[in-house]
């Protein structure tokens, strides 16, 4: 009888991890977004894209990744990398200032239009949708 009410207890703690994983990252996964307050860059698009716990996207001259993880309307990114391409020097600034706001994010808010990340000190990077998930 203990066997099986631990089976039991283990099954449904499994379910639970599980379905809390799930509800926290479907808003975001396999959408693409488009930085849209990018001035200074008129021959390149930065995005930003999702999946289960990764990132990735392009950030003007390097292709950039990492890890995020969310909770309730906090977000983290972690482990960013990059690829070690040179490029114009406006354009690496532009990039270098980018990965370090991605960097400091602290919160998002998800619409049909677009997403907003929040750093710690309170400035926001402002994403266009570009692409969803086919279903």
């Amino acid at each position: 009888m203990k066997k099986i009410f631990l089976g039991l207890l283990f099954l449904l703690s499994l379910m639970g991890c599980t379905n809390s994983m799930i509800g926290k990252n479907e808003n975001l996964v396999g959408k693409q977004y488009a930085l849209v307050q990018q001035v200074e860059a008129k021959d390149y698009q930065i995005t930003l894209n999702f999946a289960e716990n990764n990132f990735f996207g392009f950030a003007g001259v390097n292709n950039y990744f990492g890890k995020y993880e969310i909770q309730d309307k906090k977000i983290t990114f972690r482990a960013i990398g990059r690829t070690m391409m040179a490029g114009p020097q406006e354009i690496m600034k532009v990039e270098d200032d980018f990965l370090s706001k991605i960097e400091k994010a602290v919160s998002y808010e998800i619409s049909k239009e677009g997403l907003i990340l929040t750093t710690d000190k309170g400035e926001k990077l402002i994403f266009k949708l570009i692409e969803t998930p086919k279903k």
